[in-house]
């Protein structure tokens, strides 16, 4: 009697798994993401699939994972997906001293990735920190944050501004004197000379802010 083996079933080739993967994650990527798969080995181990691979994708960056699920036959595997988000970020183009006030040139953009400055306010224009003070040593390349930096000095106590009062879709201007000194989005105390009234304005860069409701002016 004659023996006949039986064809070898046909397994799921890894490379079909990591493209479906691949392009289940491109959809979801954000802009300046990547996405690193992990092993799709176990893919020779499963029956090849009669059907459209279907991917899930959950979990939160940067660690992700993909369920690959094939109808027929009926088997899923997991593959762990590692989401790197990087972005153009302010860094130091050369080392500034502690205590120095950036100028041009000081400051530059460089693609980094998130988890480098996770958690921490960062800077996307150096234009932003014109005229502000570097708070520690900062070297060449280092990623500037909120926490290294002292906003600008824009008002000095004594010093006659012009403060734009707002109130409902009105604006006037007024020249009033500080009383003390204001930083970029400082609450200084002001004195309008006219009137000899106080008043509070916040120091943005177009000059000193005054808020109001349509009740009065300082």
């Amino acid at each position: 009697m004659a023996f006949h083996a039986l064809p070898a079933l046909a397994n799921e080739p890894p490379a079909a798994v990591a493209a479906a993967v691949t392009q289940a994650v491109a959809l979801l990527l954000p802009a300046g993401a990547t996405a690193q798969l992990g092993s799709v080995a176990g893919a020779a181990s499963m029956p090849a699939c009669g059907a459209a691979l279907a991917v899930t994708i959950t979990g939160v960056a940067p660690y992700e994972n993909a369920a690959v699920a094939c109808a027929a036959p009926g088997w899923t595997l997991y593959v762990p997906v590692t989401v790197s988000v990087s972005e153009l970020v302010v860094v130091a183009a050369r080392p500034v001293a502690a205590g120095q006030i950036f100028g041009p040139g000081d400051l530059t953009l460089r693609r980094e990735p998130a988890q480098a400055y996770a958690g921490q306010p960062v800077f996307y224009d150096p234009a932003a920190l014109a005229g502000a003070v570097a708070m520690m040593n900062l070297p060449a390349g280092m990623i500037v944050t909120a926490g290294e930096v002292q906003a600008p000095l824009l008002v000095q106590a004594g010093q006659t501004v012009v403060v734009n009062v707002q109130s409902g879709g009105v604006e006037v201007s007024i020249s009033a004197v500080a009383a003390q000194q204001g930083r970029l989005g400082d609450m200084i105390m002001l004195t309008n000379p006219s009137s000899g009234t106080r008043f509070m304005a916040l120091v943005t860069r177009d000059g000193p802010v005054v808020r109001l409701s349509p009740a009065g002016a300082p």
